[in-house]
């Protein structure tokens, strides 16, 4: 529904290798400026896209009212840990990828752009996790957010390693597996999935322990409330092939020392998603990941 005054400022990234979504970005860039909209565009479309714009990292676009997100879901992810924390509403943008976070078209969107600046589109609030990586002194080594997912595996995902993991203090245990997802409901439906844990209505807030290949019948998935703290190390006796990683969203990695930890928590902040149409979790669910209920 329409809110407020008109958006004055939209920021536009692309994702760089594919060409459909760098001439996009060019389109909307051009009907933008033409409808007295200030756009600021990712340094990276500085050479494909010419005119009165400005261009800046990360940090620079999401100091907008609303960002266009062209690519997939890859790239939406990407930019949520960054607009995230500064409260910037993504709109996503599917060019000829999988496309269930980005949904809507290209085409149909540019249709709309008045509606889009006169803020008439619903925003969905995406829970966000936390990631804190400590060294052995207790001291802070790295942090990142995640809307998907944090995954704490070896260096290349491949080799068991042992995780110790507490949930809010209380230990549960020692997963042996291939590694550990603590995943988002919007990840649900990603790597947790994948690896046989279950799909959360992505509006929910909690957090999934899914083990990956673990070597026991006994490991199971756990679904924990929103607020929990789960902590993840690899205990001295442990099996430890390797460097280990916690990998925020399957994009950006963060070594844990060998007396190290993984935190992961609830983020203070949340995804912003726009959505210009009525939209079917379950609908979009079962077209998208479970089209053989319908035949």
């Amino acid at each position: 529904m329409a809110s407020g005054s008109d958006i004055r400022t939209i920021g536009i990234v692309a994702a760089m290798h594919k060409p459909e979504a760098v001439r996009w970005a060019a389109v909307f860039a051009q009907r933008l400026a033409e409808r007295g909209v200030t756009v600021k565009l990712d340094e990276a479309l500085a050479e494909q896209c010419t005119g009165d714009y400005a261009f800046g990292g990360k940090d620079f676009i999401v100091d907008a009212e609303l960002v266009l997100v062209l690519g997939g879901d890859g790239t939406l992810l990407s930019m949520a840990r960054s607009a995230a924390p500064a409260g910037t509403a993504l709109l996503g943008l599917d060019v000829g990828s999988f496309g269930f976070l980005a949904k809507d078209s290209p085409e149909t969107t540019l249709e709309q752009l008045d509606r889009i600046i006169g803020r008439d589109f619903q925003i969905d609030e995406r829970f966000m996790l936390q990631l804190t990586v400590r060294n052995g002194a207790g001291g802070v080594a790295a942090q990142d957010t995640a809307l998907n997912d944090v995954v704490i595996s070896t260096g290349d995902g491949r080799r068991v390693v042992s995780l110790q993991t507490w949930v809010n203090g209380d230990e549960i245990g020692t997963y042996r597996a291939d590694g550990l997802i603590v995943s988002t409901p919007t990840g649900s439906t990603g790597y947790n999935l994948s690896a046989g844990g279950p799909i959360a209505d992505a509006q929910m807030s909690c957090m999934i322990l899914t083990p990956v290949c673990p070597h026991t019948l006994s490991s199971r998935p756990l679904v924990l409330p929103a607020a929990a703290e789960v902590k993840v190390c690899v205990p001295p006796d442990g099996k430890r092939p390797g460097a280990v990683m916690a990998t925020v969203d399957g994009q950006e990695k963060h070594p844990v020392d060998a007396d190290g930890c993984v935190v992961v928590t609830q983020a203070a902040h949340r995804a912003r998603l726009v959505r210009l149409q009525p939209w079917s979790y379950y609908a979009n669910l079962v077209d998208k990941l479970m089209p053989g209920l319908r035949e």
